[in-house]
């Protein structure tokens, strides 16, 4: 008589549950993390308190105050503001400045060209300065050279990115009057009429990355150099350029476009210093300002954008990274 696995003692195969494929994991992180955002970005307004005194002034009266709560919602309870922004997100509709008394979109649109080429360039400013630096420091500079660039990339991150603003406006705007102190004549033409308007901002918010990612780079670099296979290719008389293009490079980048992909969205943190500092017309002036005279809704539409651009830019960094190391591509399968 056959006997079946149980009864000889031996426990049965159970499978192990299949995971959801990696980009549906992704997906799903990216809702959750938004929704999570949402709700932080709503509360926080929520809590500053009323804004109708502040923005109709002191001797607005209690009438006119209470007007103004109705027209906005603001006599609403607090579950139902979130649940009704929530619902406009989704049909398109970010609301109505209470400085405006028109839709957010109106006030933001105009701004969201030039903060993204400003931070479009200030990220290839810092892949471009700050890779080919990062490779070369970790493979070939050794000694009093290797101790220069990073007695240099320190004193860079130490400063605050005003301060680096200031710096570089007094130097190549004021002294040498190379480069437009002011940016505001971005807002009188189109987006690439006035060139020379991004560089000092954007040399200022790169500035706040390009020091971390040559020194990232640079010890990823340095620890490829020492593996075997490398050593191997030397001794086959494969050439230096050769060698750190096609064997170093490859295989120390991953961290440095994880890293990349954070600090794309990290430079809108810095976006708001530089455009206020320079007088830049784009988001981060527009929250700054929105902050100060308490015009909720479009801080809370501007904080939300930066917020998705920051998980967004995450998660395709983490996503670019595991589809071009097989080891990580093959254990997310």
């Amino acid at each position: 008589m056959t006997q079946t696995v149980e009864q000889v003692g031996h426990p049965p195969v159970r499978r192990a549950p299949r995971r959801l494929p990696y980009l549906v994991r992704q997906l799903i992180t990216l809702l959750v993390t938004l929704f999570a955002i949402t709700v932080v970005i709503f509360g926080l307004t929520a809590i500053a308190g009323d804004p109708a005194r502040d923005i109709l002034g002191q001797y607005a009266t209690d009438a006119q105050v209470t007007a103004f709560q109705q027209i906005h919602g603001l006599d609403q309870p607090v579950v139902v503001r979130y649940l009704e922004w929530l619902g406009g997100i989704f049909r398109g509709d970010l609301g109505i400045s209470y400085q405006s008394n028109g839709p957010v979109w109106d006030v933001i649109s105009p701004r969201l060209g030039p903060s993204i080429v400003l931070v479009l360039f200030s990220w290839l400013l810092t892949v471009v300065i700050s890779v080919p630096i990062g490779l070369y420091s970790g493979v070939r500079l050794r000694g009093h050279r290797d101790a220069a660039v990073t007695l240099v990339t320190l004193i860079v991150a130490a400063f605050p990115e005003f301060v680096l603003g200031l710096i570089l406006a007094i130097v190549l705007g004021v002294w040498l009057a190379w480069l437009p102190v002011d940016s505001t004549a971005v807002s009188m033409g189109g987006l690439f009429d006035s060139p020379s308007a991004y560089v000092l901002p954007g040399i200022t918010i790169a500035l706040g990355t390009i020091p971390y990612i040559i020194r990232l780079m640079r010890a990823n670099a340095r620890e490829v150099a020492s593996e075997t296979y490398v050593r191997a290719a030397v001794l086959r008389g494969v050439t230096e350029p050769s060698l750190s293009l096609r064997h170093i490079l490859p295989n120390a980048a991953p961290p440095v476009v994880t890293a990349l992909g954070l600090q794309f969205a990290g430079l809108i943190g810095g976006v708001v210093v530089a455009e206020t500092l320079f007088g830049f017309p784009g988001m981060g002036q527009l929250l700054a300002q929105s902050a100060a005279s308490r015009d909720a809704p479009v801080v809370e539409a501007l904080a939300l954008m930066i917020g998705a651009v920051f998980v967004v830019a995450n998660l395709a960094a983490d996503a670019i990274v595991v589809y071009v190391t097989p080891k990580l591509r093959d254990a997310v399968r």
